[in-house]
């Protein structure tokens, strides 16, 4: 298969792919609406699970975890070892914090990748169109 034939068959396959997909203005199909092309709803659909659910089971692993702590801490209270369980529990309620940011930075990441993504999609889309018109296609 020569290149002619391999290109016009890839725009063919896009071209395909873009008419199935539906117009984001309504107005019938070739555009991209609540399908995508490259972009995946997946992302933001992680998004949104880091941001409810595991981070809620964080916050709560975390709470148990220091309450545990808290308890041991009070039990020992007059041995040396009450003292390195205070400091495990700073040392633990710091690195939760710190991964609960990071899901939430990671949450957000994954939603605006996604919609730059979608953007990006429907750029090139307007842009076969728009090339497509040109051509006479």
């Amino acid at each position: 298969m020569g290149f002619d034939e391999e290109w016009a068959q890839l725009r063919g396959e896009a071209a395909t792919r873009l008419n199935q997909l539906t117009d984001p203005s309504g107005g019938g199909t070739g555009g991209i609406g609540t399908d995508s092309f490259g972009s995946d709803p997946k992302m933001t659909a992680a998004g949104n699970k880091i941001a409810t659910d595991v981070t809620k089971q964080t916050k709560n692993a975390s709470k148990h975890a220091n309450e545990a702590t808290d308890g041991a801490a009070s039990a020992f209270a007059d041995w040396d070892i009450a003292a390195g369980l205070k400091k495990v529990r700073k040392t633990w309620e710091d690195q939760s914090r710190t991964l609960l940011g990071r899901l939430t930075t990671e949450a957000g990441g994954l939603r605006t990748a996604r919609t730059w993504q979608r953007s990006t999609d429907i750029g090139v889309r307007n842009d076969l169109v728009g090339r497509s018109k040109i051509n006479g296609l």
